[in-house]
């Protein structure tokens, strides 16, 4: 592998691992939320904190998924398939990369992808 390509997948492996560190971070605070009493006798404060914890819910199921795809990017680093598109074998763009450092597909197939 050459030098530049290493790297810049050092790089990106450093973006991986401080998403990862960070959503775990944010993960820690959740079964607070989540154990919550939603009970009140009043039904504005109780729509309220239910809405709260359906937030709160589907924010722990997100980052879920994130973590899940952030931990198969790394496996893809040590790999050495990091940045490769697994529907067409091509280099994902660095930018893209920047923006979705676990990003599986290049932009045209993640849009082939989203269409069907």
């Amino acid at each position: 592998m050459r030098t530049a390509v290493k790297s810049t997948n050092k790089a990106f492996r450093t973006l991986l691992l401080k998403k990862r560190d960070e959503i775990l971070a944010a993960t820690r605070r959740e079964p607070e939320a989540l154990s919550a009493n939603v009970q009140s006798p009043d039904a504005v404060e109780f729509a309220v904190r239910t809405v709260e914890q359906d937030v709160t819910v589907v924010t722990a199921n997100l980052r879920s998924g994130m973590l899940k795809e952030i931990e198969r990017a790394l496996k893809r680093c040590a790999g050495g398939t990091y940045g490769v598109c697994e529907a067409c074998s091509e280099e994902i763009s660095s930018n893209r990369l920047k923006a979705i450092p676990w990003a599986r597909y290049c932009l045209t197939c993640e849009e082939l992808r989203s269409r069907n």
